[in-house]
């Protein structure tokens, strides 16, 4: 089945490349989505099974494979009005809907290999997929933006390579091959750890560029700013949870061995230093799509210090990804329309949004009070779940740290957001048929979801993560 599946991705994505009908080109993509979501009710029964040598259907999985399902379907309707107020051309439709479905299927693969070669080789799919949908809008800004993600992202790849090859020399030294997840970890106590750490060092800096972390942050960002905005929500969505991942599995792989506690310490280290630089960044910048792609650094960097933990901060990792997901993927859909109305991304341009696109305006407002974890947000609930972890590690000067570099991220986001929401600016030429209430009302729904978990706990959910991260140490 899950063969099967990858090959009708594969095949889908050629035939929506050669078809030039753009009611057609959508449909098959809404089709795609049909698909994954009977791929999902095929794989939840299977949970905790092996479906074959290179894959299985876990817990983790299936949560961001859920997640993966409701921002593809929401990108895809947004998209549909993008096409249709901007006249793209057939071909460049074509395009995007191809590397949709490629992309998509790309974290798929991620999300269920059991293999650390395969993977890999998911990933580096990932960046061929996300390299055709951020060049979509073939001005300079575009060209530019794909040319340093590609380049840049292949690094990061080459990189994680380097990290793969030292685990299959560790391997190989005890005469292991294989390279299955299940087999890796029932063996690492037996590899040498000098290795482990290198290939875990290599792992986390190469995936860095997925999960938009320090050191290979940047060119996530001008991808996110360049792009479409529905392609800005995947990257900051769908493809950071496939970044984080990634580096799951080979933590989770390592954790039985001595160097759990210098995992720790860099993926601490590696999330306060991408905590800093978004601090720093979102005090500066004036355009709202980079805005919130440092916000999504932001969030980046939290979850791994929270992971960073262990016991507690394992679940708030999780939670917070699933929160943040819904979140960011509802502003940066609701950036396009806000752009259609005041034809600039740039803040200083865009005021009084709440009167001028009434809906619209509350998906920001609501967006803007979730994303700095003010209640009823759930993503309350995972923050101080991440302190709480770090207070009971003792890690009290880490949580100041970050409890400072948080308050200066709310108040940039602040002084900017407020700005654009509530205060009446010499804004010209607005275009009120830009507002389309449908595409607002779809945002809002996504905030609501992480609303409700904040309020009422869901137990399938918790349920699911506690069941997720129970094979990691306490």
């Amino acid at each position: 089945m899950i063969y099967s599946f990858f090959i009708f991705t594969a095949a889908l994505a050629v035939l929506v490349y050669f078809i030039r009908n753009k009611t057609i080109s959508h449909s098959l993509v809404f089709g795609y989505v049909i698909v994954m979501i009977g791929l999902g009710l095929y794989l939840i029964p299977l949970l905790g099974q092996t479906l074959n040598e290179y894959f299985f259907s876990d817990r983790l999985g299936i949560i961001f494979y859920v997640v993966l399902i409701l921002v593809s379907l929401f990108s895809a309707i947004h998209y549909v009005k993008f096409v249709n107020d901007r006249n793209v051309k057939e071909a460049d439709v074509a395009l995007h809907n191809a590397g949709t479905i490629f992309f998509t299927g790309a974290i798929i693969g991620i999300l269920f290999t059991s293999h650390f070669g395969i993977l890999w080789a998911f990933m580096e799919a990932t960046t061929l997929g996300a390299s055709v949908l951020i060049y979509h809008n073939r001005n300079q800004d575009a060209l530019e933006a794909t040319w340093k993600y590609l380049y840049v992202c292949s690094i990061g790849i080459a990189i994680a390579f380097a990290g793969v090859l030292f685990l299959g020399f560790a391997a190989q030294q005890i005469g292991h091959i294989d390279f299955t997840f299940s087999a890796i970890k029932a063996n690492a106590s037996t590899l040498n750890t000098v290795w482990l750490k290198a290939c875990f060092l290599l792992i986390v800096t190469g995936f860095s560029v997925k999960m938009g972390l320090v050191p290979l942050f940047n060119v996530d960002i001008d991808a996110k700013d360049a792009s479409p905005s529905q392609v800005g929500a995947s990257l900051s969505s769908v493809l950071m949870n496939a970044g984080f991942v990634a580096i799951y599995r080979f933590y989770e792989a390592f954790s039985t061995t001595s160097i759990l506690p210098w995992m720790n310490k860099l993926l601490m280290l590696t999330g306060l230093l991408s905590l800093f630089f978004a601090a720093v960044y979102v005090l500066r910048v004036k355009n709202v799509k980079r805005m919130f792609a440092y916000s999504s650094m932001e969030h980046a960097s939290l979850v791994i210090i929270a992971f960073s933990c262990g016991g507690l901060g394992y679940f708030a990792a999780v939670l917070h990804l699933i929160m943040h997901s819904l979140v960011k993927s509802s502003l940066f859909f609701q950036v396009s329309q806000m752009h259609r109305i005041f034809s600039s991304k740039l803040d200083e341009n865009i005021g009084s949004y709440l009167r001028v696109n009434p809906l619209g305006g509350l998906v920001m407002l609501l967006g803007f009070l979730s994303i700095i974890a003010m209640p009823p947000s759930g993503m309350l609930i995972s923050e101080l779940y991440m302190f709480q972890a770090l207070i009971a590690k003792d890690y009290w000067w880490v949580a100041l740290i970050v409890l400072m570099l948080v308050l200066i991220i709310i108040y940039g986001l602040a002084v900017k957001m407020l700005g654009i929401i509530f205060l009446k600016k010499n804004s010209s030429n607005i275009n009120l048929q830009g507002a389309t209430p449908y595409e607002s009302a779809l945002q809002l729904a996504l905030i609501v979801i992480v609303f409700y978990i904040g309020l009422f706990r869901p137990q399938i959910i918790v349920e699911s993560i506690q069941l997720a991260i129970q094979s990691l140490p306490a």
